[in-house]
């Protein structure tokens, strides 16, 4: 009789338990059902962004400069080749920072720009390139005739893709600060992020940050920006 009792003591005190971590587990699923029910609400009232209309020249680095001139800058090797092979033009300019590793940039109407244009050229292509990563202060840049850029290397010599032989005069802004800004811009009725040189971003958008090489990781700066 005492064991059957004690048994029965022991079944009724595991049941009880049971109903109890069941009892915890309604509650726990139902204030999950109602957090995501006010997440749901939330979301819904939030305003959905809408994106803007992707313009031909996103494929490429680019800037407008504070005259309005476009400013084009390659990302890669491929895009370096195909920047110059397709749209550097007569009448543009082309600007290449004084140094290796960086992008080719075309000036659209280069022709029709003042010194503020060409020297933001080159501004972003210095930026664009390796001083950035080096940590550089300061560098210089050029900008020459769509006809001094060529293709050709000279005899014996081989030329990597991206690469191109610029002869003649080089018309040079020493001392150029590695900085860039972004900001907010209009462009076409669209909105736009723009990144490039900080005169040409101050002079376009009403909201902008100055950038400077740095230690910091650029994940978590770009998330910050964001």
């Amino acid at each position: 009789v005492t064991a059957n009792a004690q048994a029965l003591y022991d079944r009724r005190k595991e049941a009880l338990l049971k109903a109890q971590r069941v009892e915890e587990a309604i509650t726990q699923t139902r204030s999950e059902m109602e957090a995501a029910a006010a997440k749901a609400v939330k979301a819904a009232k939030k305003p959905r962004v809408k994106a803007t209309k992707a313009l031909w020249f996103e494929a490429y680095r680019w800037a407008l400069s504070s005259e309005g001139h476009l400013i084009l800058g390659g990302r890669d090797a491929r895009t370096n080749d195909q920047l110059v092979k397709k749209h550097l033009k007569e009448g543009d300019r082309y600007a290449h920072a004084d140094i290796h590793g960086a992008p080719s940039t075309v000036i659209k109407e280069g022709a029709k720009a003042s010194e503020v244009t060409l020297r933001e050229a080159c501004e972003f292509a210095l930026a664009n390139s390796k001083a950035w990563s080096s940590g550089l202060a300061s560098g210089s840049a050029y900008w020459v005739l769509p006809e001094q850029v060529s293709k050709q290397a000279e005899s014996g010599e081989f030329l990597p893709r991206g690469a191109f032989v610029i002869r003649g005069k080089r018309n040079y802004f020493h001392d150029l600060p590695v900085r860039a800004a972004i900001g907010e811009v209009e462009i076409e009725g669209h909105r736009k992020i723009m990144g490039g040189p900080v005169s040409a971003i101050v002079a376009r958008a009403t909201r902008y940050l100055v950038l400077a090489p740095g230690k910091e990781d650029r994940e978590a700066v770009a998330k910050r920006l964001a």
